[in-house]
């Protein structure tokens, strides 16, 4: 992990990142100790099969100031964002196949959703009709 970490970083030109995991196997990637594991020139950012509850360490995604678009699927043991928001540069957010985060930030009833109201465009489950599709 610690070579990873070190080389994501190193990137500096990097603006789109697809990290699919093992969904069997336990994630700590967001814990608070990975804290600007990726380069802050990502754009687009895609997260899959993350098997964990909670992203942690509100500095994680702070950082990511050029971050525009956000696509989470396929998480289904995750339950919630970080508390501190996600990146204000965030325009294009989808949350598909994740089914209590869909719950929490379900539009205009979900106990988060003014959490991620300020997002311009925003997809809660299916369908999923185009864009965000690197």
């Amino acid at each position: 992990m610690q070579n990873l970490n070190k080389g994501l970083r190193t990137l500096t030109s990097l603006e789109e990142l697809s990290l699919d995991f093992d969904c069997d196997e336990k994630v700590d990637w967001f814990a608070e100790e990975q804290e600007g594991l990726l380069p802050s020139t990502l754009t687009h950012l895609k997260i899959c099969r993350l098997n964990c509850e909670t992203i942690d360490g509100a500095k994680w995604f702070c950082h990511l100031n050029s971050l525009r678009e956000l696509f989470i699927r396929n998480c289904p043991a995750l339950q919630c964002l970080p508390d501190s928001g996600l990146p204000s540069s965030l325009s294009h957010l989808k949350i598909i196949e994740c089914p209590l985060l869909e719950k929490r930030y379900q539009r205009e009833t979900g106990q988060d959703w003014p959490k991620i109201a300020h997002i311009k465009c925003i997809t809660i489950g299916w369908p999923c009709l185009g864009g965000l599709a690197f």
